[in-house]
């Protein structure tokens, strides 16, 4: 058995490495995760109202105020 490659705890420095990129990944994961909870909402609504008149941009403005 070779002795060559010795294992070494990693120092506090990869360790605030490793924290930091973790946590990036996982802002990064629920970013994506709210997107896709977005796009299924959307397509629920568009199957939910299909068939249904909808409103026009111009009186949607109006309503808003804008």
């Amino acid at each position: 058995m070779s002795t060559a490659i010795l294992k070494t705890k990693p120092s506090v420095v990869d360790i605030e490495k490793q924290i930091r990129r973790g946590k990036a990944v996982l802002r990064e994961l629920k970013s994506t995760l709210e997107d896709l909870e977005d796009r299924r909402e959307l397509a629920a609504a568009k199957k939910r109202n299909a068939g249904k008149a909808g409103t026009s941009l111009r009186d949607a403005a109006k309503e808003l105020g804008l």
